[in-house]
């Protein structure tokens, strides 16, 4: 998955690039030291109090550090091989499992996804007859960023149900024009390597890239790992939260490794797809995955800003005129970056369990500035202040929320008129039920991690305080007809990793 972090890690790369100077024709790069990946780890370390933060970087072929800082539980240091979900990281390994499939000639990028998973179905008839494999790994479906993950966060639907639910999704971007980030077809791309090779994509991924890369700790899934796995937890706020274990759409986000295990995987890929002197990857396959297939936007046309693209499992940037290959991953409580500059084989992966994407992009920023002789320190001290101005920013804005509350209101109606079962058409069912004189509602699919009680806040509005705490409060309005009587609900839960707000529950007769 990629999150509201991981996004906003993304956009930072280039406002604080640009704010700090970076815009402008900096010197070449020169060689790091050991020495100097230390010291902004520690900086950063210092600055940003993480739980733990894990960093390795490759130079030239070689491992130049790994550096681990923190604690990957309580009472366990972090260790460069301490495992993280690298969340959306893992979309590079599923755009190279397609690859190794198209190499072997079982597979074409432009074949049509129908011809093999002929039950996929969007809801545009002719995207659906016309949708590439390459088309599910560039974010250019149609849908738009983050579109229909709510059918799998936290959810008890398999990939099965999910692809059944995505035929109504609602398509609002032009094909193969607009970007629209997409967990969703990753999650198909995945269950194409699975009919093309007969394996699972968890058994491929591990078969066929873990195994030869020597990758010995690294699993495809958490159910995949030993009870002995030297396993990081996740936090928000410095508190563990449950981990998330993914049911459907592995593809997209599900990979466990850590900064150890992920350098052979960097190394591979700087050294145009081979590893200890074998092929793994044959340089047309990184060619095409390096390659924009779709332009991001966004920039003011001045700058490199608006130079942005997706490849396929891989954004694409401009770095001092070279192309700087890499993603951001995130999952509630671990958050990931590997950052690839193919033409000075260089690379690095950072990898928190503290849910946050500022403190990856300081540590990448720092690592660029230090290569060309300027002051990593530095980069590392600015972007820790700003994050302190943008932390007072969202307090403020959640202290705005809750003063929107109009005092001295009350529901229309009993509690129990509001009792029932609810249906959105995408998502599926809700239950509100009255336990113990307060109303308690479950999103059924996804009742692991998205209920809570609800509490009277105005009118015919409630708020919720799910368990998840990568959720923000959410307003629970419910709609009444003109006979009084409750029809439906609807949800405001202001977090940008997923639409809420589309979800329409209807009130369902009783039988």
């Amino acid at each position: 998955m990629v999150t509201r972090p991981m996004l906003s890690a993304i956009s930072a790369a280039f406002l604080f690039g640009h704010a700090l100077g970076l815009a402008q024709t900096p010197p070449p790069a020169t060689r790091l030291e050991a020495a100097q990946v230390e010291a902004i780890v520690q900086r950063a370390f210092e600055r940003f109090a993480p739980v733990g933060i894990a960093v390795a970087v490759v130079q030239d072929g070689d491992v130049l550090a790994e550096v681990a800082r923190g604690q990957r539980q309580a009472g366990s240091p972090l260790s460069p091989t301490s495992l993280f979900n690298i969340a959306s990281c893992s979309k590079a390994f599923t755009a190279a499992s397609v690859a190794l499939l198209v190499q072997e000639g079982k597979l074409s990028w432009d074949d049509r996804v129908v011809d093999r998973i002929p039950e996929f179905k969007m809801a545009d008839a002719w995207i659906t007859a016309h949708m590439t494999i390459s088309d599910l790994l560039s974010h250019r479906c149609g849908l738009v960023t983050f579109e229909g993950d709510l059918l799998w966060y936290g959810s008890d639907y398999d990939d099965a149900e999910v692809l059944r639910r995505l035929e109504k999704l609602p398509i609002t971007q032009r094909f193969r024009e607009q970007f629209g980030y997409q967990n969703l077809m990753y999650m198909v791309a995945g269950m194409v390597v699975q009919r093309v090779s007969g394996q699972s994509w968890e058994e491929f991924v591990e078969q066929r890239f873990f195994a030869p890369l020597g990758m010995k700790h690294s699993r495809a899934s958490a159910q995949r790992l030993p009870a002995e796995a030297e396993k990081a937890l996740p936090h928000i706020d410095g508190q563990v939260i449950p981990d998330h274990e993914f049911t459907a759409c592995k593809p997209a986000a599900s990979i466990y490794s850590s900064v150890h295990d992920l350098t052979p995987w960097v190394r591979m890929l700087l050294d145009k797809g081979s590893f200890d002197g074998k092929s793994l990857l044959a340089p047309a396959s990184l060619a095409e995955m390096w390659r924009p297939h779709v332009a991001m936007g966004g920039g003011s046309g001045a700058g490199t800003a608006d130079m942005r693209g997706y490849g396929m499992g891989w954004f694409l940037s401009l770095e001092r005129g070279n192309k700087l290959v890499e993603h951001d991953g995130g999952m509630p409580g671990f958050l990931s970056k590997v950052s690839l500059m193919p033409a000075e084989k260089f690379g690095f992966i950072t990898l928190n369990n503290s849910n946050d994407g500022i403190l990856n992009e300081a540590i990448k920023r720092a690592l660029l500035v230090a290569r060309t002789g300027g002051d990593g320190i530095a980069v590392i001290d600015d972007l820790a202040t700003r994050k302190q101005r943008i932390e007072k920013r969202d307090a403020a804005e959640k202290q705005k929320r809750e003063q929107q509350r109009k005092e001295g209101t009350k529901p229309s109606l009993p509690l129990a008129s509001y009792v029932g079962r609810y249906e959105d058409a995408i998502y599926g069912p809700a239950e509100i039920e009255l336990k113990d004189g307060a109303l308690h509602l479950t999103f059924l699919p996804s009742k692991r991690r998205i209920f809570g009680t609800l509490a009277h806040w105005h009118f015919d509005t409630f708020r919720t305080d799910f368990p998840d705490k990568f959720l923000p409060f959410a307003l629970v309005r419910f709609e009444l007809d003109t006979t009084g009587g409750v029809v439906g609900f609807r949800v405001d839960c202001p977090i940008a990793d997923f639409d809420f707000g589309a979800l329409d529950f209807r009130k369902q007769a009783k039988n």
